[in-house]
């Protein structure tokens, strides 16, 4: 998977922004789109920046290799006034779920696993095993 060009989405959208929005400045768009027929591995993705409240957001998905996985994400980085992102991965034996998100700087993370060959789902809340 190609998570660095997702990761160069997300923080081409996070520079810059302040808490209050820029109106003078028009929404900054940006796309990946890099897809390969001969190999089947591509990776999907759009960001956008100069959102209300200074916050930025962006999606995408990851393909090929056995694997489908995606992520999203919206907020300002470094500040606690209130962000979330997760993703998730998929495979012939398993899927991957994350969450996070950080509200008046409290955060709560989620994690999910799912294994299909030993038939384990496992559910984590701030680094905590849930029991199921």
């Amino acid at each position: 998977m190609r998570f660095p060009t997702l990761m160069a989405v997300a923080i081409f959208c996070f520079s810059s922004l302040s808490l209050a929005q820029n109106q003078s400045q028009p929404i900054g768009v940006t796309q990946v789109e890099e897809v390969d027929q001969t190999t089947r591995i591509g990776q999907l993705a759009y960001g956008a920046s100069n959102l209300d409240f200074g916050y930025s957001a962006g999606a995408g998905i990851n393909f090929g290799n056995g694997t489908v996985g995606g992520g999203f994400n919206a907020g300002i980085p470094g500040q606690g006034e209130g962000s979330l992102g997760g993703g998730w991965t998929v495979t012939a034996n398993g899927l991957d779920f994350g969450l996070g998100a950080v509200f008046n700087n409290i955060s709560v993370n989620v994690a999910i696993t799912a294994d299909k060959t030993t038939g384990v789902l496992s559910v984590q809340v701030n680094g905590k095993e849930v029991a199921l």
